[in-house]
């Protein structure tokens, strides 16, 4: 018994790891549905709220963009304004000992009540002629945060696109795993079948028949966590799709496609990378948006130079209306800030430093990323090669194991080491199959591929 014990593990035990491996490496449609890999990726397109917000912000920054841009335009202002007041005349200090003022003696003999209609009406207008780089470093600011909300845009779409990848080749996975669930159970109960037959008939002991059971009931609660595991990763899909609810629908294997890429030199792919990765591009336009915001804050040691004019009219109840107009140039010039631009070209210059910083930062990590996902392309072909080998030879050995105790050559011992070494084969190659198309599907987003 011991021995049996050493030998004879559940099935499920080796098989749930594997699904567990693949999914967890998975970011995690209508009634019986097939949906196709180009099918959920649609979806996704439409569906993903990511790819929504993504958008969305992209929007918000190009309208920064316009109101940036508005420095350049004309500005116009208009006023009016109705006042019911009362008339008396208000001596101001500085003219009381003035010639006018000796000369005339005004006498407010009105009262509180007595009040009249006052009309005002005016209108300006100003025009920025020059100011050292102030409003252009300002939009080129603005513009380069709008490029790197692009590229942030363009993440957002391969992340879901790769996120999606993923979890359609864990539900395939799972999909085929349920599969070798089914065909062990449909072994196990052959296996259990036969072996009655030599206990009724005296040619076996009830220990026999007693581990072939317990071998078909492990099958039985393996099957019941693979087809769990299934319905976990098809939830998984369909939140990296951004659908909800309970349909249930199957997924079928993409054409099958080496990807030609990856065995092109790494040199080539790092520099295809770097050329390609949205990431680096937001990287880029962060860095050019300090360095604009640096020259827009060294601007602010230097005048803004605008035109400006205006027209303006009142009316006083009884009276006629009265106009003015001016037009001009206007000179602005900030003499003392308290060290304000100072420190703003300090932050700006820091800021710039920290944007290099990040770039390089992350160009390491696209490096790091396309060397990994050709080291587990390399580990996923070599391991399939390996459990395609290990199937066939754990399907011939138990069918010698099935015949050897058909023929009383055998125990009850080989035939259930036979076929747990069979399912664990098939999952493994289930795993080394999708753990391969996964690989692919990261080392295409490494260089920046849709």
């Amino acid at each position: 018994m011991s021995n049996y014990r050493a030998f004879v593990r559940p099935w499920t035990t080796t098989t749930l790891g594997v699904v567990a491996g693949i999914l967890a490496a998975t970011p995690a449609l209508a009634q019986g549905r097939v949906l196709s890999l180009e099918e959920a990726l649609q979806s996704a397109r439409v569906n993903q709220p990511q790819l929504r917000a993504a958008s969305a912000q992209t929007r918000q920054v190009a309208a920064r963009v316009g109101e940036a841009r508005a420095m350049y335009l004309p500005r116009v202002d208009a006023q009016a304004q109705y006042q019911r007041s009362t008339p008396n005349f208000l001596l101001s200090p500085m003219m009381v000992h003035t010639p006018l003022t000796k000369s005339y003696q005004a006498q407010n003999e009105l009262g509180l009540g007595d009040s009249v209609d006052y009309y005002t009406f005016g209108m300006t207008a100003t025009q920025l002629i020059y100011d050292f780089g102030k409003a252009s470093g300002g939009i080129a600011q603005v513009e380069a945060t709008e490029q790197a909300s692009q590229a942030d845009e363009r993440v957002a779409a391969q992340t879901t696109a790769t996120n999606v990848r993923v979890a359609y080749y864990g539900v395939l996975a799972a999909q085929q795993l349920v599969e070798v669930g089914e065909d062990t159970v449909r072994n196990q109960q052959k296996h259990a079948e036969q072996v009655r037959r030599f206990v009724n008939a005296g040619q076996r002991t009830r220990f026999d028949l007693s581990s072939v059971e317990l071998n078909h009931s492990n099958a039985q609660i393996g099957l019941v966590r693979a087809r769990n595991v299934l319905g976990l990763a098809k939830i998984r899909l369909k939140t990296a799709i951004g659908l909800d609810g309970a349909a249930d629908f199957t997924v079928v294997e993409p054409n099958p496609a080496e990807s030609a890429f990856e065995r092109r030199p790494a040199g080539e792919l790092i520099h295809e990378a770097e050329q390609h990765r949205p990431e680096l591009m937001r990287a880029d336009a962060q860095l050019r948006a300090q360095h604009a915001g640096g020259q827009a804050a060294r601007a602010g040691y230097l005048p803004s130079i605008s035109a400006l004019g205006g027209v303006a009219a009142a009316k006083v109840e009884g009276f006629g209306a009265g106009y003015n107009w001016f037009v001009g140039v206007g000179l602005n010039w900030n003499l003392l800030n308290g060290m304000y631009t100072t420190k703003q070209i300090a932050e700006a210059r820091a800021g710039e430093d920290l944007a290099a910083a990040q770039r390089e930062n992350a160009r390491q990590a696209i490096v790091a990323d396309v060397a990994e996902q050709r080291l587990a392309i390399d580990d996923a072909q070599a391991r399939g090669e390996l459990a395609e080998r290990t199937v066939a030879t754990a399907t011939d050995r138990l069918a010698q194991a099935e015949h050897r105790y058909e023929t009383g050559a055998g125990d009850v011992l080989d035939l259930d080491d036979a076929q747990i070494m069979l399912t664990n084969a098939k999952a493994q190659s289930v795993q080394a199959r999708y753990d391969l198309a996964i690989a692919r599907a990261r080392l295409a987003r490494a260089l920046g591929q849709d």
